[in-house]
């Protein structure tokens, strides 16, 4: 696969061709996909959007809803597999575009659960479609039904400051939304312009989910978005849903070395608001970073406007 797009693409392909729920948003590629990985786990994607839920013989455990779209088709897709009510919803941050829609859930008696940054968020800024957290917790939080498990747990301000890491259990499998990809961990970061993405401590939170899968033994990482690429024919294909745990290293190293390459730079006596441009220009930057992400996953201009906050996040210290 040549290069990976990013997810602002996917994003701009979503707006203007989306259509039916059961249209080709991608010539070739179904809006809509259910997979199942064994031990009661599946992956529900909407468009670029993706989530896991869980089957158990007490009922099911759902992750973001996505959107009061979404949830219907999901509710739909579940009813499919068995008649279990749907006991409790997991958000993974507050962000809208993962944690809007769960009303139908919560209208057959689900429970919501979520890092207590999430209820402030979503408190000061409400949306009609979000259903507020019934449960919350500081570090970790394990929802269970009977022999199945959703782990929870939080490291720390990422995207968004209240964005936690899941483990599905029996299945063993990692799922982090937006931070987190497949098959490869090194992707452009998403709309870098975002104020509440906490780039500074973006290492520290993907070396303790490192470590969590270690401790942990989980191999497999499930990605929160659809991932796309090109053949040796051109032609677009779609990456796997899931991938090496090591795509949080990838992504890690991805980090690290956007912040050496910024400090680096300013060690040289460069003022921070010329960074940008005398990275992009630099053959030794274009190489480690366009080579590696690839012509479809390297966006000049979003890349410039991260190369600027991490030389602000380094100026003040962070």
């Amino acid at each position: 696969m040549k290069g990976l797009l990013t997810f602002a693409t996917l994003l701009l392909l979503l707006l203007v061709t989306a259509g039916p729920a059961n249209a080709q948003f991608i010539p070739g590629i179904e809006f809509i996909e259910l997979e199942e990985f064994g031990d009661g786990l599946y992956a529900f994607r909407y468009g670029p959007y993706r989530n896991i839920f869980m089957i158990t013989a007490e009922g099911v455990i759902v992750t973001d809803p996505l959107d009061v779209k979404a949830a219907k088709i999901l509710r739909e897709e579940i009813a499919k597999i068995t008649d279990q009510p749907v006991k409790y919803v997991a958000y993974s941050h507050s962000h809208w575009d993962h944690a809007a829609g769960g009303q139908i859930f919560k209208d057959e008696g689900a429970k919501f659960v979520a890092q207590e940054k999430c209820l402030a968020n979503m408190r000061e800024t409400p949306h009609p479609d979000v259903v507020l957290p019934d449960l919350t917790f500081a570090d970790s939080y394990e929802v269970e039904l009977g022999a199945h498990s959703l782990g929870l747990y939080y490291f720390g301000p990422s995207h968004d400051d209240c964005m936690v890491v899941m483990i599905a259990r029996p299945a063993n499998m990692m799922f982090i939304v937006d931070i987190g990809s497949a098959p490869t961990g090194w992707v452009m970061e998403y709309n870098p312009t975002m104020s509440d993405t906490h780039l500074y401590n973006m290492v520290p939170y993907l070396k303790d989910a490192e470590e969590l899968a270690r401790r942990a033994g989980v191999t497999t990482i499930v990605s929160g978005h659809l991932s796309l690429g090109f053949d040796d024919d051109g032609k677009m294909q779609a990456g796997s849903s899931t991938g090496p745990i090591s795509a949080i290293s990838e992504k890690r190293q991805f980090w690290e070395a956007i912040y050496a390459a910024v400090r680096t730079e300013m060690v040289t006596g460069t003022l921070v608001e010329d960074v940008p441009d005398k990275l992009l220009a630099s053959s030794e930057f274009k190489s480690e970073f366009l080579d590696r992400l690839g012509p479809n996953g390297y966006e000049k201009d979003e890349m410039w406007i991260l190369l600027r906050r991490v030389g602000s996040y380094i100026t003040s210290g962070r």
